[in-house]
């Protein structure tokens, strides 16, 4: 084997290992505030069951603005919420369609980033928030097992 066909070999093994790393992702984002975040506790339970890497970020929510996959758990509006961080992400029409007892659930590409999907759960109040996750987790489910490529044979609890 020549030198050039190892070269020619090497870029595609790149290729290939670039193609794959783009389709998947390497770790969710989670934005939340705590009182969020405890709500979301069976949610993180199936995160870590399918052995999801992830990164739970309470504050300084402008960071994950350059990561590829994010999920905000909303919620109340005002101090110490993620209020001001969805503004940036959902529409004013998109926010009143939120402020329902049941919350809504939104799934947003290329917001801040090209290839970016955010997933966002919000209501108005945390506990709404919590109902639109519960009530959308086909939605949400479909988009984790094509990010992480997860296996779907065996039912989920959730």
């Amino acid at each position: 084997m020549g030198v050039k066909k190892g070269i020619v070999t090497a870029a595609g093994l790149a290729m290939l290992l670039i193609f794959n790393s783009a389709s998947a992702a390497d770790k969710i984002f989670i934005v939340a505030n705590q009182k969020s975040l405890d709500l979301a506790k069976d949610f993180l339970t199936v995160l870590n069951n399918e052995s999801i890497p992830l990164s739970i970020v309470l504050d300084q929510y402008d960071k994950v603005k350059k990561e590829q996959c994010v999920i905000v758990l909303g919620g109340a509006k005002g101090p110490g919420s993620v209020g001001e961080f969805i503004k940036q992400i959902l529409t004013p029409q998109e926010q009143e369609a939120a402020n329902q007892p049941a919350g809504k659930i939104f799934v947003k590409e290329n917001v801040f980033n090209q290839g970016q999907v955010l997933v966002v759960f919000d209501g108005p109040d945390e506990a709404a928030a919590a109902a639109a996750r519960k009530n959308s987790r086909k939605t949400w489910w479909d988009l984790l097992v094509k990010w992480f490529d997860l296996d779907t044979s065996a039912p989920m609890a959730y």
